[in-house]
């Protein structure tokens, strides 16, 4: 007489049972395994979200993808994203002088190109890209000018915090109006800055330590 016998069961009937009391462990493991998978994308959204604000500056980006409500580029974003990207490539390559940078248009619908009065700029750019929706608007900076003058803050940024001035962030703007300095004391920043660069066009804001530095644009 086997085990099964012994204890009154059939083979059949004991592996039916012992199917019927896996189904119960294995739905609160399943469970579990919701639970956790849904912890894990709250936490990675969340995630997303500080990163984002952490990463936000009004420095000179290319025109990229604006999110939905639900995270998604709206329509035509993309494209306009990647042209941006070859206008940049283009008008640094080739008008290093008189580029400043690349934005979106407010109305979503299109790209601005900042640069100095150049014809010769704004023929290429019209030769080039015959049926993009671009448009120009006059830059004091050219991108060249100011990613020099960034680059000589963020290589101070220790002998400014000896000092007593903490710089939290360092950009460059599209529009090449100025480079961005952000502070945690604006005031102090901007009296002993001018001392040292002189009449070079920076802007100070307020602006907190964040977990992921500001990089040249």
């Amino acid at each position: 007489m086997d085990l099964y016998e012994r204890r009154g069961r059939r083979p059949d009937e004991a592996a039916a049972l012992s199917r019927a009391g896996e189904a119960p462990r294995a739905a609160r493991r399943g469970a579990k395994a919701a639970r956790r998978i849904a912890v894990a994308l709250l936490g990675a959204l969340a995630l997303g979200a500080v990163t984002a604000v952490a990463c936000a500056s009004t420095g000179p980006a290319a025109a990229g993808d604006i999110p939905s409500a639900f995270g998604a580029p709206h329509p035509g974003q993309v494209e306009l994203a990647r042209l941006a990207d070859r206008i940049d490539a283009a008008l640094r390559r080739d008008f290093p002088r008189q580029y400043a940078g690349v934005a979106l248009a407010p109305s979503g619908g299109g790209l601005i190109v900042y640069r100095r009065p150049s014809p010769a700029l704004d023929a290429a750019l019209r030769a080039r890209f015959p049926k993009a929706p671009i448009k120009t608007r006059y830059a004091p900076h050219a991108a060249r000018e100011l990613d020099a003058l960034a680059a000589r803050v963020r290589r101070d940024i220790a002998y400014w915090g000896r000092r007593g001035v903490p710089i939290t962030s360092v950009t460059t703007r599209h529009d090449g109006t100025a480079v961005e300095v952000g502070t945690t004391s604006v005031a102090r920043a901007s009296a002993q800055l001018r001392r040292r660069y002189g009449s070079a066009p920076l802007r100070f804001v307020e602006a907190r330590p964040s977990l992921i530095l500001d990089g040249a644009h």
